[in-house]
């Protein structure tokens, strides 16, 4: 194996989220720990990927623990199981942005369930996006802080333009009551040029857009929040959008960029890891030590 030394506890995992689908994952680390790492992946993606499972098993090698949970969104079209015993389509041809709140918070229950009293939610890519959804609109004592691995926040901005005859065409499957028929989208390799007519009018319409001037979700995140992206990863994100975050951010913010890193930190996963681990340790533990100090 590869990527840093394996952990001495490594378990599959699962969720069950409020709208009953099961959802698979992996803890790294002990079962039980005060404070735990919530890390979910983006678009297409999964939490047994290489990169995340090199990224899981380097914090858990510091003395973290970390609950790596897939979302609705892993692969193009994943079956999920439902608490029912019936078998449903999602992925990320399907998934809708919105449920990202729903896989969340499922997998939050269970970082507490394993004795966690605060939890740093930790997204990659769209995971990015989710994350900051979540926080902004569940408001979640839990959390201690937020962690934007390249965060691509331009999917669900509507910055980038898309034919009108696309989003013509997803309208009136929608209308038709037809949301899970899969719309031609032509170049966008993403999603091998396929998305539900329902996936198609939440990216662009933008509802989840974090980037808007009016949108109060950056600035409703009350934790500290860690942004990064590596230096040869152009069509995500990097110093510009750094930047552009800074301003959005009312709670405590600290940003960095991976030198020679691509989107999946090929080869640097240990440094993404360490700059996790070291945010981690320099400011959220000691803001976590302040609030159990006994008052004067």
């Amino acid at each position: 194996m590869t990527g840093g030394s394996v952990p001495a506890v490594e378990e599959l995992v699962e969720a069950w989220t409020e709208d009953g689908l099961r959802l698979d994952g992996v803890r790294y680390g002990p079962a039980s720990a005060d404070l735990a790492v919530v890390y979910t992946h983006g678009a297409t993606s999964s939490v047994l990927r290489p990169t995340h499972v090199r990224i899981g098993r380097a914090l858990a090698a510091s003395g973290l623990t970390v609950f790596a949970g897939n979302n609705r969104g892993t692969g193009l079209a994943t079956v999920f199981l439902t608490r029912a015993g019936t078998r449903v389509l999602k992925g990320s041809w399907f998934e809708r942005v919105e449920d990202a709140k729903i896989d969340l918070a499922a997998w939050l229950d269970v970082a507490a369930a394993g004795g966690a009293k605060r939890i740093v939610l930790l997204g990659h890519s769209l995971g990015g996006a989710k994350v900051v959804l979540y926080a902004s609109e569940r408001h979640d004592d839990r959390l201690a802080g937020l962690v934007l691995a390249s965060p691509a926040f331009h999917l669900v901005s509507g910055e980038r333009p898309v034919d009108p005859a696309v989003v013509a065409r997803a309208r009136q499957a929608v209308d038709a009551g037809r949301p899970q028929e899969l719309v031609d989208l032509g170049d966008f390799p993403l999603t091998f040029g396929k998305m539900s007519a329902a996936t198609v009018l939440d990216y662009t319409t933008g509802r989840a857009n974090p980037w808007s001037a009016t949108s109060p979700r950056l600035r409703a995140i009350a934790c500290p929040v860690l942004a990064f992206y590596g230096t040869n990863e152009p069509d995500v994100g990097g110093q510009a959008e750094l930047d552009r975050m800074r301003p959005l951010v009312s709670a405590p913010f600290s940003t960095t960029l991976i030198a020679g890193a691509d989107h999946m930190y090929v080869g640097h996963e240990e440094e993404a890891a360490g700059l996790i681990r070291e945010w981690i340790h320099s400011l959220v533990s000691p803001i976590l030590a302040k609030e159990a100090a006994p008052a004067d």
